[in-house]
């Protein structure tokens, strides 16, 4: 799934002024897959940054943890 290709109906747009600098600059995909929240920066969920969880907030916190992960492994940490 492209970001692309996301269902417009399943997009939800949020108030990125709420969130830290991280999501206001970067302002991930907001979008719900049946019950599940999901967050994603990027053209997909295999390369880009994506996190998901049972509520906004929590999809946004897997979406940090996956772009702090990405940026330990640019930086050559934990390999």
């Amino acid at each position: 799934m492209t970001t692309d290709s996301i269902n417009p109906n399943t997009k939800i747009e949020i108030d990125y002024n709420k969130y830290d600098q991280t999501v206001q600059k970067l302002k991930p995909t907001m979008y719900l897959v049946g019950s599940t929240f999901c967050c994603l920066s990027g053209p997909d969920r295999e390369t880009g940054i994506f996190g998901s969880g049972n509520t906004l907030e929590e999809a946004i916190q897997d979406w940090r943890r996956a772009l702090e992960e990405r940026f330990r492994r640019i930086n050559g940490e934990g390999v």
